[in-house]
């Protein structure tokens, strides 16, 4: 067991493009020289049991590269999104020695916060203009994020998104990072930024 990897987690709601933030992250490591291992917490069916386990579609900037290892797992029925074989996943990515491990939660709300448990570093996304976004981080996920992330910055409202959750986060007396993601200027800051956080955290 090496005990060496970065873990950093990816939550937020359903359609916040978490998937597309995990992919991005792993090309920015993978371009650093960083061995990655991404696992995808995916819902399960309260029917059959099955995961949706779409994930790999959306994870195609990385397709074909041997140094990342990509794991769909299905929360199978537990209250929090993290699933209960999530833990043992990553300690066995860190005990094959990946030098990062971006863990992406199912987006349930409130119990996001499971995620803390197992990431060093926890990127929250947040959509323009959502107020179940806002509701969600009322409900304490603004408690867990060291950075969040307004996604799809270029639409109506993502100003009104950042100022609201400045707000929010200076009223709870901590400094996290509030950045823009778009497909246009402010691509790659948010990858940037949690590669800092994950510095500063002496990882």
């Amino acid at each position: 067991h090496t005990g060496d990897a970065q873990v950093v987690g990816v939550t937020g709601s359903p359609g916040a493009g978490k998937s597309t933030l995990v992919d991005k992250l792993a090309k920015h490591y993978r371009d650093e020289g960083k061995t990655v291992g991404v696992i995808a917490v995916d819902p399960s069916s309260p029917y059959s049991g099955g995961a949706v386990l779409g994930d790999r579609i959306r994870m195609a900037s990385n397709v074909g590269d041997m140094d990342v290892f990509f794991r769909s797992m299905s929360a199978r029925g537990t209250l929090g999104v993290l699933s209960t074989a999530t833990t043992d996943a990553v300690r066995a990515l860190d005990a094959f020695g990946k030098d990062v491990i971006v863990v992406e939660t199912v987006g349930a709300g409130q119990n996001e916060i499971d995620i803390v448990r197992t990431a060093d570093t926890v990127a929250v996304l947040v959509q323009p203009a959502s107020g179940d976004d806002v509701q969600m981080l009322k409900a304490g996920i603004l408690e867990i994020g060291d950075v969040f992330v307004v996604n799809k910055a270029d639409l109506d409202g993502a100003d009104r998104t950042v100022t609201e959750l400045q707000e929010m986060i200076h009223m709870r007396g901590d400094e996290p990072r509030v950045l823009r993601s778009d497909v246009g200027h402010h691509a790659g800051d948010a990858e940037r930024e949690i590669d800092e956080r994950v510095a500063e955290a002496g990882l």
